[in-house]
Parts: C-alpha cells; structure tokens; sequence
C-alpha cells in the first residue's frame, strides 16, 4: 500500500467515528471531505441512516456535503472488489476488507436513500426551526413563527430606528450619535441584535467607571478640577512667544498650544499630544524638564525664567488625567449604548412578536434555552 502523508493520516484521524473530534483547518483543506468520510464510516459501521446529524452553517455548505457524500456511496456500488477495497482503504479502513464488508458497503447508498428522512444534512439555523416547531410550548414560541429574512430583519432594524428617533426616545439616539460615527445604524443594530445578551441588564455610569479602575463618582467636572488650577493659560501665555522664537519643533507646538481652548475637557487630548509621550503599550509621560526631550526644547527653556515648575507641574497633572480621561470617556460612550440598545431590543422583540417572526439568532438562543 502506498505510504500516506501527515496530512492525510490527519484527516484519517479526523474521519475516525469512534472519537470525538474537534476540526480546526485552512479554507480549502479537505474539511469537508473529513466530514464526509465520517458519515460514510459511521455507515460502514451500521449506524442507520437515519440517526446521522449534520450541521452545516450556509445552505450551500449542507448542499455541497449532500452531494459529496451520495456522489462517493454511489460510485462504490459499482466498484468491482479490488477497486472498492482500495477506496475503503484510502479511507483508512483495512485494505484485507471481507466480501460482507464489501457487500455491505455497495448497499449503502440505497439504504441512504430509501430511509425515511434519510440523511439529515442540514444548517443549524434550519435543525433549530425544526426543533423549536416541535415544542412551540416548551420554548415558549409561537407554533406558527416564520424566520425572518436578513433583507427583513434589516429593514425592521432601520424601522424601529427612525421611529425611536422621530418619538420619546429621540434623546438615546442623539446620545449614541455623538459617539458613533459611521453613517446610518445598520452595522450597529445588527451588532446590538447579534450581542444581545450582553444588554441584558441596566448599566450605570458608575458600574462602568468601577470596572475601569475608578471612582464611581468620576465626572467632567471632577477631571477637571484635577488638571486645571485656573493659571494654565498664563503658563501658556508666557511659553509660546519663546517657542514660536526657538527651532522648528518648538514653533511646530506652540501653533498647537497657540489654538487650545482651556475652557472644557476637550482641551486635554490636544494638550497630551504636545506635553506627553509615548505610543503602543507604553506608559504617556510628561516632557517636563527631568525628560531628554522636553517641551519646550532645553534651549527654550533656559528662558522661561519663573514659568518652567508651573509649566512641568501642569504636564504633570494632564499626565495623571490621561487614564481617568480615557476611562470617562469609555463610560459614556458605553452607557450611551447600553441606554439605546436596551430599549432597541425590547422594540425589536416586541416588533417580531407581533409578526410572528424570528430571526436566526432568535432560533439558536431559544433552542439552547430549549435544550437546557
């Protein structure tokens, strides 16, 4: 017998009956042709037809294992032996295959096709309909329920948007805007609908900033009275005119201190991008004086005279706020989802009941729960 490489006494291993395999590969490295040959050795085994499951995930995936797999028990009904005993034992099967063995692997594809509901090659969305349609009361479904569409499910999402937006809960879809910026809510709303049981229960800013590392009570406010004395723009004032008299990277910031507004917190993203450094997993620290290149550049600095420690002791604090900065900011924009996806979610649900419809995350959650 011809000596078999590593790969195809892998896909051998796969295809064994008798273990329980998980499948990782590359696309177009004999998936499918595993899973095929293991159907057609769990029929070699005497496994009836009938109680074999596939679960595909595309339609085009369960046709195209189909057809492999009747393609294949087809051809060995009309292998002479010797031929027939070469394709089992390229199956891994022993090539010293009795005439049963050979007999019975002729009859497969009849026994395959003759079966009542045959085979079962299908997707999971599918088996989990079927499922669910068999005990509508256990899981708590309507009898009648259809599968939504995803053109339909996509529609009813930008519905249930517009009318949020046009009504009483127009104030969550402007608070999510000012955080998203992709155009039109499709993606989200599909996001949202996908994740859905992550919005299960109600957030509080608060919860957030906890599991952020900070206080619960950290606010706008609160942020800035720890960055922001009142003389910072004094400072400010008596450094870009030496700056903007120094080298190219001193007149290069003062331009971008130059147009800082100091009145809010959006002042701070454009203040760390001239007082601190550092990128990628690093720490961001302050260019004060004690750094090998601080701003202003060390000859500027000669002639700051008396505003060099109150200019260091400012980088300084915008350094500390960086973390607490980031972490507010990530609080919002996730109470800000979290406030329009729970009342999202309870339309789009109330919105598929009405219509009887479910989608397909809709089928695989409500038979898990099923199964449970």
């Amino acid at each position: 017998m011809t000596a078999r490489d590593e790969a195809t006494e892998a896909q051998i291993r796969a295809a064994r009956p008798d273990a329980s395999t998980w499948l990782a590969a590359n696309a177009g490295s004999g998936k499918t042709r595993v899973l095929t040959d293991r159907v057609a050795r769990l029929l070699l085994d005497g496994v009836e037809p009938q109680h074999i499951l596939c679960l595909t995930y595309t339609k085009a995936a369960a046709s195209e294992m189909q057809n492999r797999l009747f393609r294949r028990l087809g051809e060995w009904a009309m292998l002479e032996d010797v031929a027939l005993s070469k394709a089992l034992a390229e199956l891994g099967i022993n090539a010293e295959t009795g005439a049963d063995r050979l007999r019975d692997a002729r009859t497969l594809f009849a026994r395959a096709i003759e079966t009542p509901g045959g085979l079962k090659i299908q997707t999971i969305h599918s088996f989990c309909a079927s499922l669910l349609r068999r005990f509508p009361l256990e899981a708590r479904v309507s009898p009648q329920f259809t599968e939504i569409e995803d053109r339909a499910a996509d529609l009813l999402r930008a519905e249930i948007v517009e009318e949020m937006a046009d009504g009483p809960d127009a104030a969550l879809v402007a608070q999510l805007a000012e955080h998203y910026s992709n155009e039109g809510f499709t993606e989200l709303t599909a996001d949202i609908v996908r994740y859905r049981e992550a919005f299960g229960a109600p957030v509080t800013r608060g919860d957030l900033l906890a599991l952020l590392g900070q206080p619960e009570d950290l606010d706008e406010d609160k942020l800035f009275g720890e960055v922001f004395d009142g003389d910072e723009q004094d400072i400010l004032d008596a450094i870009i005119p030496v700056m903007q008299a120094s080298g190219v990277t001193d007149q290069k910031d003062a331009g971008r201190l130059a147009v800082i507004d100091l009145s809010d917190l959006k002042a701070l993203p454009a203040l760390e991008q001239v007082f601190l450094y550092g990128s990628g997993d690093k720490a961001f620290q302050a260019k004060t004086g004690a750094t090998s290149r601080p701003v202003p550049t060390k000859s500027a600095r000669k002639k700051l005279q008396d505003a060099e420690p109150a200019l260091d002791a400012f980088m300084t604090r915008v350094e500390h706020a960086r973390e607490a900065r980031l972490a507010l900011a990530a609080a919002e924009k996730s109470k800000a989802l979290h406030d329009f996806a729970g009342r999202f979610l309870a339309l789009y649900a109330a919105e598929k009941l009405m219509r009887g419809w479910l989608d397909f995350d809709d089928l695989i959650l409500k038979a898990r729960a099923l199964l449970r």
